[in-house]
């Protein structure tokens, strides 16, 4: 005889009380059936009752309400697949409460339930009591008295929490002014305040989100500013995401492309930046997607430029201050991520910061952007097509692979917004470089400005001329010299900062070093102890079958120890603790140096690569400025490379001279580049890689700078092309 599972009747309150992560939860659940029974309002009620010392919150809504058979066959049904069957409401929206427990939140705000749906003449009602379904072991023991009468009444749903024996000091504590506050921010953010985006299933198409208002009503509530409120709040999206100074919104299809504009609302009238790229993820691609990103300088004057823009107070719609536009910048910020017109928790939440910004802004403060200075929407598509799957406590989504893929395509949105961003700050001199390191170091140690500056201070002066002249040529001679001794110090910094920029372009070929030192060093680990043990047996007892294992281990050894050599040989040009002067360096010797760094990758990724050089063509350089250069690029061509399907996999690298010029072709056949602005892939902390650091062309542009050289990127159809040219110290048919 078989044996039915019987469901507890703890299972209710668990589902309330475990799953559900917060009483703010609970209420954004209830919030979302009306959205589902295609109300276009809903009433959150908050009433205190001092006499009964009771709580009631009450949720209400005029959508199509719930017929009796609905309610016995699928409200009543714990985990019930109903709606996810059903997938859209009969007026045609995307139904949001698709696991089927989402009601059963309501446990968690109080012991007592009351459900009344009035639907097409007849109101279905019923109480749910959790004091009563602890007396019971199952929750078919249960019984649940189901009233339906006819009514007049307009369709519609309202369901009402009651906690008893609460007192007035009790409510204070259970919800305080923060605790308030905090569910008038939850469901302000809980709608999207966009008003018309792209379809995710219909890029070509605008759709109008569908009306849904959200009012929060408090009566005779005890709390704060809520004291014997009877009025109701109409919650409306903050007043200040229209006035952001830098905005990329667009679309991002399942294949990674992106079509995107880039706004800069400081510059007026300056025409939209269109952005088309491909984004490359370790993770998978997270469905069709479209994002809304906006920043917000938090600087003395990009505040006072926001208010300017025309920050106003909502209610009384004067022009705000700065301390009250800083409390609507800390109230507003967060990358919010939605399905439909419902955003997904804890996303969007100023307390997580899910896309890790601030942990990526302690590295570079200037150029990255924090958290709290982005306003983000993100829409993704359903589950099943986006394999974005929320959890069942309602606290984020499930951490796949699908999921990792949704962050690396933000960071990449963020990195373009970053590096544009960037540009116009230093343009306008309002944060960050726009020089290269040496030119910033030789402006701090110039005293040409002091010259002049002195020189129209003495004329101001009531003096004899000759005296003037006297004192204008005694303080230039004074001038000059502590130029001369300045000149020493700054050639010292710069040679120190590029000094450090090699040991950084080190530390990204570790794991060359352990990569290919692995298997060698464990050969060595575990062979010598055997060859030793070997040589004590042979030394007391000679044996021919032991003298041949111990010949074959020695060479092995052998080739462990050379390859070990050969290893750090290749990697030796770059670990030199003091760089050497500029000298003639050889560029085909250069090049295959490095080439032979990542010789063990080439060879595993079926890579091929090729110099083309007539003779012999140096140029005067300092050695590990030019590796920096090549090992770069041949990094990032091994690494996007590895993308491609391609079954010729090549690296080419052209080397000619004219006219006292060195012109390096270098192009290899994978993805290419994505949109027209290339000079930006040299600006530090830009990259298109998945957590990409955005260093290595950065660094490879500084070095060619040192050498007298350019290196810049070129569109080509073939794959990624990079033209670097010396224009100074050309000697051709030398030997380095």
């Amino acid at each position: 005889m078989g044996t039915k599972i019987r469901p507890a009747s703890r299972i209710l309150q668990t589902i309330g009380r475990d799953l559900i992560k917060d009483q703010y939860a609970a209420v954004v659940e209830l919030v979302k059936n009306a959205y589902d029974a295609d109300s276009k309002l809903v009433q959150v009620v908050l009433e205190y009752s001092e006499p009964k010392q009771s709580l009631s919150i009450k949720v209400i809504d005029f959508g199509h309400g719930m017929s009796y058979d609905t309610i016995v066959n699928n409200w009543m049904v714990p985990a019930t697949d109903y709606k996810l069957k059903k997938n859209t409401s009969p007026n045609g929206r995307v139904l949001q409460g698709r696991k089927g427990i989402g009601r059963f939140s309501a446990t968690i705000l109080g012991e007592l339930i009351n459900l009344e749906s009035i639907h097409d003449g007849e109101m279905t009602s019923l109480i749910l009591d959790m004091e009563a379904l602890n007396n019971v072991t199952f929750l078919d023991e249960y019984e649940i008295d189901i009233g339906r009468i006819k009514s007049s009444m307009p369709n519609g749903t309202v369901i009402e929490i009651e906690q008893n024996n609460i007192s007035r000091e009790q409510l204070r504590f259970l919800w305080d002014t923060d605790a308030l506050q905090k569910l008038q921010h939850e469901l302000t953010t809980l709608i999207s305040p966009v008003d018309v985006y792209p379809s995710p299933e219909n890029y070509d198409r605008p759709i109008d989100v569908d009306e849904f208002e959200i009012k929060l009503i408090f009566k005779d509530f005890p709390i704060g500013d809520t004291e014997n409120r009877d009025s109701d709040i109409t919650l409306t999206p903050y007043p200040i995401l229209e006035l952001y100074d830098y905005r990329v919104y667009g679309t991002v299809d399942s294949n990674g492309k992106a079509k995107l504009k880039y706004v800069n609302q400081n510059v007026p009238d300056l025409p939209d930046e269109e952005i088309t790229i491909r984004i490359h993820t370790k993770g998978k691609y997270p469905g069709k997607l479209y994002i809304d990103l906006m920043v917000f300088d938090r600087d003395p004057e990009s505040i006072q430029k926001l208010i300017e823009r025309g920050l106003k107070n909502p209610e009384t719609g004067e022009n705000l201050g700065r301390n009250q536009t800083k409390d609507i910048l800390n109230s507003t910020y967060g990358v919010g991520v939605y399905r439909q017109k419902f955003r997904l928790k804890p996303y969007g939440d100023q307390s997580f910061d899910w896309l890790e910004l601030d942990k990526a802004r302690v590295q570079n403060p200037s150029h990255k952007i924090g958290h709290n200075q982005v306003v983000g929407f993100v829409f993704i598509q359903q589950e099943e097509k986006s394999n974005l799957i929320e959890k069942s406590a309602r606290d984020g989504l499930v951490d796949n692979a699908h999921y990792k893929g949704l962050q690396e395509v933000l960071n990449q949105l963020m990195r373009e917004l970053e590096v544009r961003r960037t540009r116009y700050r230093e343009k306008t001199l309002q944060g960050g470089r726009h020089r290269t390191i040496e030119q910033e170091v030789d402006l701090l140690f110039d005293f040409s400005g002091m010259h002049t500056s002195l020189s129209n201070t003495l004329k101001g002066l009531d003096v004899p001329e000759q005296v003037m002249l006297d004192l204008e040529k005694s303080i230039n001679v004074v001038i000059n010299t502590e130029q001369r001794k300045k000149t020493a110090y700054s050639e010292k910094i710069k040679e120190t900062i590029a000094t450090y920029q090699n040991h950084a372009m080190l530390g990204r070929l570790t794991h060359v070093l352990i990569h290919e030192g692995r298997k060698p060093i464990k050969d060595l680990m575990e062979t010598i102890p055997r060859i030793v043990g070997w040589a004590k047996k042979l030394s007391k007892d000679p044996n021919n079958e032991l003298e041949s294992k111990l010949e074959d281990r020695s060479e092995q050894v052998k080739t462990s120890t050379t390859s070990l050599s050969n290893l750090f040989k290749r990697i030796e040009p770059l670990a030199r603790p003091k760089r050497t002067k500029p000298k003639p360096i050889n560029l085909r010797k250069t090049i295959e140096s490095s080439l032979a760094i990542f010789q063990t990758d080439l060879e595993e990724k079926n890579i091929i690569s090729s110099i083309a050089m007539e003779g012999d063509i140096s140029v005067i350089a300092n050695e590990i400025d030019l590796m920096t250069i090549f090992t770069n690029l041949i990094e990032n061509s091994i690494f996007w490379l590895a993308f491609s399907e391609l079954e010729n996999k090549e690296i080419k690298i052209d080397v000619s001279a004219d006219n006292q010029e060195v012109i390096i072709s270098y192009l290899d056949t994978g993805a290419g580049f994505n949109g027209d602005n290339l000079e930006l892939m040299f600006e530090p902390g830009y990259s298109t890689k998945p957590k990409g650091t955005g260093l290595g062309l950065a660094l490879s542009g500084e070095a060619a700078l040192r050498s007298n050289g350019e290196i810049r990127a070129i569109k080509n159809r073939a794959g990624a092309e990079f033209l670097i040219t010396f224009t100074e110290g050309m000697v051709t048919n030398g030997n380095n």
